[in-house]
């Protein structure tokens, strides 16, 4: 109920703002502003969005914990939603969601959120493993002297290997 109680007063606000520009400047410049925004937002958040994901693959090569580079991709999502919707508001949020500190900034504070909320012990882990360079994993192969073929970790599915459904 929250959710849709400040999504109407958002929009309303949003509404409002459209209007009160639109008299100062008239129909042609809003419709102006408005185009002229949506061009330099998804430019940005084409030039970001690469740098996230070229970030990621950085990440996933390294075989180091990639929690920045995700949340890094889901703000530089959330901007390009905030694109799709018409209006300045909106637009002036996406463009600064877009610029790099603000999204760190954001994405340690969510951490610190989540770790007192006690829904991650020591911060949110992401980590992409089995993605390799040219040459192959760049974590490799570990030695394995029992030949058990274990690591530690945490299962989140789990299916047999000779489970003729996979």
């Amino acid at each position: 109920m929250r959710v849709l109680v400040a999504l109407a007063v958002g929009l309303a606000v949003e509404i409002t703002v459209l209007v009160l520009v639109g008299q100062a400047i008239g129909f042609w410049g809003l419709l102006g502003v408005l185009v002229l925004s949506a061009v330099v937002g998804f430019w940005a958040l084409r030039h970001e969005g690469r740098r996230s994901l070229v970030e990621l693959g950085r990440a996933a090569r390294s075989g180091r914990p990639a929690e920045a580079e995700v949340a890094d991709g889901m703000y530089v999502a959330l901007a390009g939603v905030l694109l799709v919707v018409p209006g300045l508001l909106s637009t002036l949020a996406a463009l600064v969601l877009l610029v790099p500190p603000v999204r760190r900034a954001l994405a340690r504070r969510a951490a610190d959120r989540a770790v007192r909320a006690g829904s991650a012990r020591m911060g949110p882990t992401v980590t992409v493993a089995g993605v390799g360079g040219p040459a192959g994993p760049t974590w490799g192969a570990r030695p394995d002297p029992a030949g058990t073929r274990s690591f530690r970790g945490t299962v989140i599915e789990a299916r047999p290997a000779d489970d003729p459904d996979s």
